[in-house]
């Protein structure tokens, strides 16, 4: 299955903080082998979000040809891809590929219109490796290749906020492409604000979606320093052990959207 988590605008609604906050969830209390990967093309927090410092500092060791996005386009250029080799080219951070990261590209040759349409195959080839293929797509349609892999995710969780131009155009793009309207769908509303007049209920009655596939993840200060620090995969865990509390709610809103996502969804 592909999950592909995007946003119709570009730092508004915490799409790579929220992949990586379900991928590792999923990856705790789930028996997947799961594939995180993301198509931007310029910076990209995903690796900072998941990885320490001292992490950072022995992958930037490495030759970045030998890992990652290079590696992969290289080997299907050469019609050498296969799906079992590609966990070895990720950076693993559970046992038995339970959850797998792929670095983006470092090559700037690797990220040209022809390039960014080979990840649409290598994608598709990672399905036959992993049980989840999770995306943080660049936002918007323009641009990369996030529309194409839009159209064939299984599921897309659609993050949003509670602001209302955000919204409006959002709901302009899904009119203005019904290819991605009849998606199986999840809503996200993040950083919610309880006492904001966008409630839920609000939000999902103006703007004609199903209440069921609406979820609101509260904004929780320590899991932006988790992200700060590269401690997302450890945050969430001690999240999941939490009894009670903002830190046992976090956990649970997540939770909440992961169930939903893995009954399927409903469609737009």
């Amino acid at each position: 299955m592909q999950i592909a988590f995007w946003s119709n605008m570009h730092g508004q609604a915490a799409v790579t903080a929220n992949a990586a906050a379900v991928s590792c969830i999923i990856a705790q209390k789930k028996s997947y082998r799961v594939l995180l990967a993301h198509n931007h093309i310029k910076l990209n927090s995903l690796e900072h979000y998941l990885l320490r410092k001292r992490e950072q500092a022995a992958i930037r060791m490495l030759d970045y040809s030998n890992c990652g996005v290079d590696a992969l386009v290289r080997l299907y250029k050469n019609g050498r891809l296969r799906a079992e080799m590609i966990p070895d080219y990720t950076w693993s951070l559970m046992k038995d590929h339970g959850l797998d990261l792929l670095f983006g590209s470092e090559k700037r040759e690797n990220l040209r219109s022809d390039s960014q349409n080979l990840l649409l195959d290598i994608f598709q080839c990672a399905r036959e490796s992993y049980d989840l293929v999770i995306l943080d797509l660049h936002s918007g349609l323009e641009g990369a290749n996030s529309r194409k892999l839009l159209e064939t995710s299984d599921i897309i969780v659609c993050c949003l906020s509670q602001n209302r131009s955000l919204l409006e155009d959002f709901c302009r793009t899904m009119d203005e492409n019904p290819l991605l309207k009849a998606k199986r769908a999840a809503f996200v509303i993040s950083r919610y604000e309880p006492s904001s007049s966008l409630t839920l209920g609000n939000l999902a009655r103006e703007y004609g979606l199903d209440k069921r596939s609406v979820f609101a993840i509260p904004y929780h200060v320590e899991f932006v320093d988790a992200c700060n620090n590269g401690r997302v995969f450890d945050f969430m865990a001690y999240c999941l052990q939490a009894r009670k509390g903002a830190d046992h709610a976090f956990a649970q809103a997540y939770s909440g959207l992961i169930d939903y996502m893995m009954k399927g969804c409903v469609k737009c």
